[in-house]
């Protein structure tokens, strides 16, 4: 499967109840991706703000533009943190096993170079409400509302629960939480996610994708063991966001469509290099459909197709002026 709360690196049951600071580390993955805590966390009836994200070089997409899409990492944390509080430390972990994502607003233009100000950079507030909970898992929904108070992107997350995580891979986790953020780390996207840049399409916003009804071999990702979860597999919005950049790097003309709507289904954990299988469903002037199976690498460097580790369906739209 693929994102991941237990003790280990995510709030707690009991951390939920908590409004004071955590002490245990947060998770590499969600600090690369601008994920913040507050110190305190606030409530609104059935409403919680835990914390926030920062926009930066993470939140550049394959286009070269910034993208609310990024949000990915922190609505897959933000739901399953969701779920464990409703839970009430009745399951012990869990895994995501289906998360949507709509992008309701572009995020704004900003300076997004490295050694730029992050104080100058937007701030969005992610609040969740859990929906369901049981002895199998449960579901939740989050969401990011920026300066004016507009909703930036949402999302519906559903769990399952599973045993807790191993103690090798938690101690990973854990020792890759506190791992320093330096200028190395201020980088688009597609950097942070491993992505070879030579296996996706070139970009030309005169060409249009081809449609086709069978999957080919698109973007490649290499291992980086800094995005597992504390299951010891890729963390569940690393591995949609992965999704997100192949069907982006099937489409030649990208930069004319933003992210629309995702639909992520979590099929086995995500483990080493892997690649993605893509299909254009359609490639209108308006809206574009992209399927995308990231599947492993064979022993001879082929895709093991009859093995997805997840099911990706992006919608795009024309790019708002």
């Amino acid at each position: 499967m693929a994102g991941t709360s237990d003790p280990g690196g995510r709030r707690t049951a009991e951390d939920a109840e908590n409004t004071g600071p955590r002490s245990h580390p947060q998770g590499r993955t969600e600090q690369l991706f601008g994920v913040r805590r507050h110190d305190e966390v606030r409530q609104e009836g059935a409403h919680w703000n835990p914390g926030y994200m920062l926009a930066g070089p993470s939140s550049i997409g394959l286009d070269g533009r910034p993208t609310a899409a990024a949000a990915t990492v922190l609505m897959d944390n933000a739901t399953a943190v969701a779920v464990h509080h409703a839970a009430a430390g009745a399951l012990e972990a869990i895994v995501t096993t289906e998360l949507t994502l709509n992008v309701l607003k572009p995020l704004p233009v900003f300076d997004a170079s490295p050694d730029a100000d992050p104080a100058d950079q937007p701030v969005m507030e992610c609040w969740y409400t859990p929906l369901t909970v049981d002895a199998v898992g449960g579901a939740a929904r989050a969401w990011l509302v920026d300066a004016e108070g507009d909703r930036v992107a949402e999302a519906t997350g559903w769990f399952q629960a599973v045993p807790a995580a191993p103690p090798a891979s938690l101690d990973a986790f854990v020792r890759h939480g506190r791992l320093p953020l330096g200028p190395e780390t201020r980088v688009p996207m597609a950097e942070l996610l491993g992505l070879d840049p030579d296996s996706v399409t070139v970009q030309d916003d005169t060409v249009r994708p081809d449609q086709s009804r069978e999957f080919v071999p698109g973007a490649r990702f290499r291992e980086n063991r800094e995005l597992d979860n504390p299951q010891g597999a890729v963390h569940g919005g690393a591995m949609m966001l992965r999704g997100i950049l192949a069907a982006q790097g099937a489409m030649p003309d990208r930069a004319l469509y933003d992210v629309q709507a995702v639909r992520t289904v979590y099929t086995r954990p995500g483990h080493g290099d892997m690649v993605a299988l893509t299909r254009v469903r359609h490639a209108g002037r308006s809206l574009r459909f992209v399927d995308v199976e990231l599947v492993p690498l064979g022993e001879d460097d082929s895709p093991v197709a009859d093995k997805p580790m997840v099911q990706v369906q992006v919608t795009f739209r024309v790019a708002r002026d």
